[in-house]
């Protein structure tokens, strides 16, 4: 047999190649890694508004589906983690594709609504719900609209076109929905435009409210939409030719308007003045008095404000008003009433509140009447009636009024609910004696404030306090130097006076000379106390060459001494932090901090320190001296040097906003500035005592 070397060398050696492969073959997927393939994959279709997600913790973000060939992250969890804790709305994500692979596994592309992110992330095994590394998530809370909010008519506080939630109108609250953005894009041509709202409701991230405002006249409705109610402010409506609007204000926050309402009166005619003039003392009638504090006191009902009783200057600026145009008037914040007790208020003929008391009664709960009805009429219990008259005759003891209850006023008490209260008229003087000459005293608006009994001994009645000389009525020295010491003791602490540097004067002496023992007289006495002009912070900003005095806007006081703004801070414990947070960081958390803030690109800490001191602008620090100001009376005038001088003897050349800290790329946290407003005297204005004045100030603020 003939033997071929070469051809049995090539069979052998391709039989051995075929046994390598076959090897290689059986050996692959023993060690190469498996990855999962997608089996569908398509663009979500559902409510867009449902897929608005927020982040588990569990699943970091890829690329493509994180078990598929070549995925790569995007965000892993501990930043994911951050973004969930964030205090910003554009942090929002939005999911709008949807994929499955083979292993049974569900994943959803999301991106975020500033468009930092986009990516895939495991959502759990079922298409019909979120899970794994994401959850549903609602980005807006709807809330209640409030009585005042449906009773007012509102307009734009600054027009123009500006992005910041508070100056133009959204389709939807800023960041809330996925690329739904803004309604109109220039509010100046909706000046004048009012509005009602009519939705409420608060962004979830940042807590704060946006309202949805529609316009009263139609032809404004383009601008219809949604805006942060602090950027609204409240429209004044007509005022009627016979009407004085009457505008109740927290004193504490004068941009408040507690309650509005227009009183109105037949007869009147525009720019009237609503009281009288007399000798330089303006007066309101008693009858218009009454009506004016009973329609207070409706307003004030349930707002946690009265005003139970007109000062002497609220009285003489309400006579001074004039038809046709408004007064404002501070209130007062009402004490609580415990809810076992009910609050019985003691009132004189003008409607001012002389006394009050609370009458507790063991037991009682809240919203429950006092007393009862029996056979259709209400009543009191017997005890009750007798505590209640007890405490009404010691709360009256020496104020000239004295009060037997009505079986009017029995009923009206009987009906009163504990934690609420009740209002009652007293008689205008007690019995007087005999012996006694009572001495009224009654302020300018003619109010009796209060009272003085002079004796004398061998007084009988029907007897003159003084003689008769034949031509005058004569009161001797030493008489009337008793009645002007008692006098003073009275009216010094309720800061009223006798005429002549706390005396009578000679009219007034000859009139008590008059008086007979056993009767009573009126002596008119002056307001000792001061009305103070609450002085209005006013500002404009130097870096912008066109803007003065007449250009300047009311600054507002900051809620506290740093920057109410709160920024998101990816890779930090928090997330995000407030001004204040910031500032009360421990040593160590802040060196924590720090770590992660300073590895932040130029734009981000550009963008930080922007957002803080954008914060700062147009409010301040209320100072330690007040910003409240007299040189006299109500109704007097003081010039704009004096103005000039308090502030400037008070330290208030200079006002501050409130801190926002200052970060470097690099190192992070390196500081903290402020907004300084200085006083431009040259703008000063004078004023008159009892009447807003405002201060004008000027500051520097670019924010580049």
């Amino acid at each position: 047999m003939k033997f071929d070397l070469k051809k049995s060398l090539f069979v052998s050696m391709a039989a051995l190649g075929l046994i390598a492969a076959a090897g290689v073959a059986n050996a692959q997927p023993a060690s190469a890694k498996t990855y999962a393939r997608v089996t569908m994959n398509r663009k979500m279709s559902t409510d867009p508004t449902t897929r608005n997600v927020t982040f588990t913790g569990n699943n970091a973000l890829y690329t493509k589906a994180g078990t598929l060939r070549g995925a790569r992250v995007v965000a892993r969890t501990g930043t994911l983690n951050s973004l969930a804790k964030s205090g910003s709305s554009s942090d929002n994500f939005r999911a709008y594709r949807v994929a499955t692979t083979n292993r049974n596994s569900v994943y959803y592309k999301i991106v975020s609504y500033d468009g930092n992110y986009r990516g895939w992330i495991y959502g759990g095994k079922s298409t019909g719900t979120f899970g794994g590394g994401i959850t549903q998530f609602n980005t807006f809370q709807t809330g209640t609209i409030t009585d005042a909010m449906k009773n007012s008519t509102y307009k734009f506080a600054n027009t123009g076109v500006a992005n910041d939630g508070k100056t133009v109108t959204y389709v939807q609250p800023a960041w809330t929905q996925y690329k739904v953005g803004r309604a109109i894009l220039d509010s100046s041509p909706y000046t004048n435009a009012t509005f009602k709202i009519d939705q409420t409701g608060t962004r979830t991230r940042e807590g704060d409210q946006w309202v949805h405002i529609t316009a009263v006249d139609t032809n404004n409705s383009a601008a219809n939409g949604w805006i942060l109610f602090s950027g609204l402010t409240q429209a004044q409506t007509p005022i009627a030719d016979n009407a004085i609007r009457i505008n109740l204000v927290d004193p504490s926050n004068n941009n408040n308007v507690v309650k509005s309402f227009d009183w109105s009166k037949t007869g009147v005619t525009k720019d009237s003045p609503l009281g009288t003039q007399s000798n330089g003392n303006w007066t309101i009638a008693s009858g218009d008095q009454s009506a004016i504090q009973s329609s207070i006191r409706n307003a004030l009902n349930g707002t946690g404000f009265n005003l139970d009783t007109l000062t002497n200057a609220q009285l003489s600026a309400l006579a001074q008003a004039k038809f046709g145009g408004s007064i404002n008037l501070n209130v007062n914040k009402a004490t609580a009433i415990a809810d076992n007790a009910v609050r019985i208020s003691i009132m004189d003929s003008n409607g001012n509140v002389i006394k009050s008391f609370d009458y507790n009664k063991s037991g009682a709960t809240k919203g429950t009447p006092l007393g009862s009805q029996v056979n259709g009429n209400w009543t009191l219990a017997g005890n009750d009636q007798t505590q209640i008259q007890n405490q009404i005759n010691s709360t009256l003891n020496g104020t000239g009024y004295n009060l037997t209850l009505t079986s009017a006023q029995i009923s009206q008490i009987a009906q009163a609910t504990f934690g609420n209260g009740v209002y009652i008229s007293a008689n205008s003087n007690a019995q007087i004696a005999d012996t006694v000459a009572r001495i009224n005293f009654v302020n300018p608006s003619g109010t009796t404030v209060g009272h003085i009994d002079f004796t004398k001994s061998g007084a009988a009645k029907s007897n003159p306090v003084g003689t008769w000389n034949g031509s005058a009525w004569v009161l001797s020295d030493t008489d009337a130097n008793s009645i002007n010491n008692s006098a003073r003791n009275v009216l010094n602490a309720l800061e009223y006076a006798l005429p002549n540097n706390g005396n009578m004067s000679d009219a007034q002496r000859a009139v008590v000379a008059s008086t007979r023992f056993g009767s009573s007289t009126n002596l008119n006495v002056l307001v000792t106390n001061s009305a103070y002009s609450t002085i209005q912070p006013r500002a404009y900003n130097n870096a912008n060459w066109w803007e003065n005095k007449y250009f300047s806007t009311a600054l507002t006081v900051a809620p506290s001494n740093h920057v109410s703004v709160t920024q998101s801070f990816p890779n930090t414990t928090k997330g995000s932090y407030s001004a204040t947070d910031i500032y009360n960081l421990s040593d160590n958390d802040k060196i924590a901090f720090n770590t992660a803030v300073k590895n932040y690109t130029t734009d981000q800490i550009n963008a930080l320190n922007k957002a803080f001191k954008a914060g700062a602008q147009g409010a301040y620090v209320v100072p330690s001296a007040q910003l409240n100001f007299t040189t006299g009376p109500q109704g007097t005038s003081f010039s704009a040097a004096s103005l000039n001088g308090y502030l400037s003897t008070n330290g208030l050349t200079t006002l501050k906003s409130a801190d926002y800290p200052i970060f470097t790329q690099g190192t992070g946290l390196t500081g903290w500035g402020n907004i300084t407003y200085t006083l431009q005297t040259n703008d000063t204005d004078g004023g008159t005592n009892g009447s807003p004045v405002n201060a004008y100030y000027s500051y520097n603020f670019t924010n580049n």
